[in-house]
């Protein structure tokens, strides 16, 4: 039997499961019954799970892995026993939650929270969906309709995916369950509830989502991004949660910023490569030079380097001038990489002064012996003249 016949007769199956049935009670720890609809489609997000601890965008560092499960079940409750938690190394702002527990975190989010509270917010609302069985209760409300047979072959055959099945596509997952906006707010409350529960301040929800209304304003003229096109309105939601922060008595204020540092700073270079590499770079350069804004000493020399790599990237009017005065400013400061030296030293060429953009390259050559390039900058250290 052919994959679309198998997954025609398991839907088959599950359509008899009859979409009016009660949900479970979803107690922690507990499972579908054999044979409902539920059951199968945790049959199929099962199979997808495998393909997801395939992908090559998993991210597999066990310490950043331990830690954000760490913080995801201690918004979860007792649900924490429930959750797998994958970090995956896709720089947009998203997290998603699984029918069976399966909860995805990309590391664009990781790079944009300040703070241990902030992230806490943002898995706290993913927890919400699977305690109020939102996918469930999606699921129901498509399997009826033409489109059903495709999305379960997606989920469970990785029909259509590039390379993995629907949960390692990642972005499938976000297509084909879209929570409606009431789910989304009951999710928030659920993890705003939890947060405050926990300890942490009411008010990292209101933080980052004024930042994400910002990010959003950047691509006002754009097509809009799709972590916002399935939620309430971000003005709207901003709204709301400054208001339920409000309203909460003496609020506690943990943050744990610094131990939220320790556990994503080794990853910071890497994911403002990512940010960048997007080439969405109106809401690049406000992300970075917002976390520029909030950086402690030792990070601004590579928040300085990637802000002017956004611009230099964008090379609209201004760009390379602006992008010349960082590098030449992110040489000069703790935790620049490289890099900087090396793009310092082409922007001093540019600007006509040789002596100096040599010495520049220079510096790049020493502290990255064995770098890839290291062959074109030596060409372009000898155009330049000079001593050796």
């Amino acid at each position: 039997m052919n994959t679309k016949a198998i997954a025609a007769a398991l839907l088959l199956c599950l359509t008899a499961c009859a979409s009016q049935a009660p949900l479970r009670d979803n107690k922690p720890g507990t499972t579908p019954a054999a044979g409902s609809d539920e059951a199968e489609l945790w049959y199929a997000m099962e199979r997808a799970e495998t393909e997801l601890q395939r992908s090559p965008l998993r991210v597999r560092d066990p310490a950043l892995n331990q830690y954000v499960r760490k913080v995801a079940c201690e918004v979860a409750g007792e649900y924490c026993k429930d959750l797998r938690v994958y970090v995956m190394d896709v720089p947009q702002f998203n997290a998603s939650m699984a029918p069976n527990g399966v909860m995805l975190v990309w590391t664009g989010a990781l790079l944009r929270a300040r703070d241990e509270a902030e992230i806490a917010f943002v898995l706290g609302h993913e927890a919400g969906h699977f305690r109020a069985q939102h996918s469930l209760r999606q699921w129901r409300r498509i399997k009826d309709t033409s489109a059903a047979l495709g999305v379960f072959q997606v989920l469970a055959y990785g029909a259509g995916a590039p390379t993995t099945a629907m949960l390692g596509s990642l972005a499938g997952y976000a297509t084909l369950f879209k929570f409606t906006r009431d789910q989304e707010r009951e999710a928030d409350r659920l993890g705003f509830q939890a947060i405050v529960a926990y300890g942490y301040d009411p008010r990292a929800g209101v933080d980052l989502w004024a930042r994400m209304k910002r990010e959003e304003d950047t691509r006002r003229y754009g097509k809009p991004s799709a972590i916002f096109s399935t939620h309430p309105a971000t003005a709207e939601r901003l709204a709301d949660i400054t208001a339920a922060a409000a309203a909460v008595p003496d609020p506690p204020r943990e943050r744990h910023r610094n131990e939220y540092r320790a556990a994503t700073r080794p990853y910071l270079e890497h994911w403002l490569d990512a940010e960048v590499a997007r080439r969405e770079y109106a809401a690049s350069l406000l992300v970075i030079g917002e976390l520029l804004k909030d950086s402690p000493s030792e990070d601004r020399g590579v928040l300085t380097f990637y802000l002017g790599e956004a611009h230099r990237r964008r090379n609209a009017d201004g760009d390379r001038a602006a992008a010349g005065k960082l590098y030449a400013q992110a040489v000069n400061m703790p935790g620049a990489p490289p890099a900087a030296w090396r793009e310092h030293g082409f922007a001093l060429r540019d600007a006509g002064s040789a002596a100096a953009a040599r010495a520049a390259f220079q510096n790049y050559l020493t502290a990255m012996p064995q770098a890839d390039d290291r062959a074109f900058v030596q060409r372009e250290m000898d155009k330049l003249g000079g001593k050796p």
